[in-house]
């Protein structure tokens, strides 16, 4: 769950943010259609009631009234899917449940859901106040108006994804990442093209943080999980979390040198043999796993040492050039 996010109006979602130098030009983004054919009834939910629209991926839940969100909502997120398996590198998989979606009209009615879905966890979801989260699989919205629904639900969605399509669970640096770079797109027409290497709003958060010298030490992120970057600290300081780990994916997806121990990470958490990397029984990691935070601190650093390299203080040097050149600073 992200619980700290800011985004920027469609209009800037197509500037050229990506750095120049030795970095490779991104490929092409691939244009999507926002208009597919889905399957539409009533939804009488025990919360509320609206319509179930069901598209190849997703099983969607909406009380939502605006034309314009029922009409492309599901397109929206056929497209988004198609983008977390480039992102990802993973293969389409077996036909399987469709993945749920909520998306409410009001935040009463988000709020109402919530209680019933979380349970007892709902003191930790009551303070979100802009566009919803994931939780166990399941992506909960509600209309927060202009696209900025769509940039939320884009970014829950590859949580979401993962916890469908992984057997193991990634560390926090390479899952947040992967869901920063899922953000930002751009919209032409009746067309959507993800752009993972183009985010204002990561492209804000990661600029601020160098500007400030807030930023984050390698050993300390890795560890990290958006609770930390939460904790005690300002808006404008928090979300820096995410703009270095939207920076330290591009850099481990685009640099020959990372990009291969990266995709290994991805398919073999799919293949659920995270524990013969990190040399512990299947077991173990498996109880470990039921400990989300525990989990993440206890295998991060030794996962990045893994698949990525155990030089921690030569990367931190080349991936802290690497975001300032993405930032425009360097």
């Amino acid at each position: 769950m992200t619980m700290m996010r800011r985004f920027f109006p469609c209009a800037i979602l197509g500037l050229a943010l990506h750095a120049g130098g030795c970095q490779p030009a991104p490929p092409p983004a691939v244009a999507r259609p926002l208009l597919v054919e889905f399957e539409q009834r009533p939804w009488d939910g025990d919360r509320a009631a609206g319509r179930e629209l069901l598209t190849d991926h997703y099983r969607i839940y909406t009380t939502v009234t605006r034309p314009e969100v029922l009409q492309y909502l599901p397109g929206f997120l056929e497209a988004a899917h198609a983008n977390y398996r480039a992102l990802t590198g993973l293969g389409p998989a077996p036909p399987a449940r469709r993945m749920p979606v909520y998306m409410m009209g009001s935040r009463a009615e988000w709020a109402a859901l919530t209680r019933s879905v979380v349970g007892s966890q709902w003191g930790v979801y009551s303070s979100i106040e802009a566009g919803g989260y994931c939780h166990r699989g399941v992506g909960v919205f509600w209309d927060i108006g202009g696209i900025s629904s769509m940039s939320i639900a884009a970014h829950e969605g590859l949580h979401q994804f993962l916890y469908h399509r992984l057997a193991d669970r990634l560390p926090m640096w390479a899952e947040e990442g992967l869901a920063a770079s899922a953000e930002g797109y751009q919209l032409d027409g009746l067309t959507v093209r993800f752009t993972p290497g183009r985010n204002p709003a990561r492209f804000s958060d990661l600029r601020r943080g160098l500007v400030n010298d807030w930023w984050i030490p390698l050993e300390k992120l890795l560890a990290m999980d958006a609770g930390d970057a939460l904790q005690g600290a300002r808006t404008e300081r928090a979300v820096v979390y995410y703009g270095q780990l939207w920076a330290l994916v591009h850099l481990l997806r685009s640099d020959p040198a990372y990009a291969d121990g990266f995709a290994r990470l991805l398919a073999d958490a799919e293949a659920g043999s995270l524990h013969q990397a990190l040399r512990v029984p299947a077991d173990r990691l498996k109880q470990l796993r039921r400990h989300g935070r525990r989990y993440n601190r206890t295998v991060s650093a030794s996962l990045f040492r893994h698949y990525v390299t155990d030089d921690l203080d030569g990367f931190e040097r080349q991936y802290r050039a690497f975001a300032r050149t993405l930032a425009r600073l360097g």
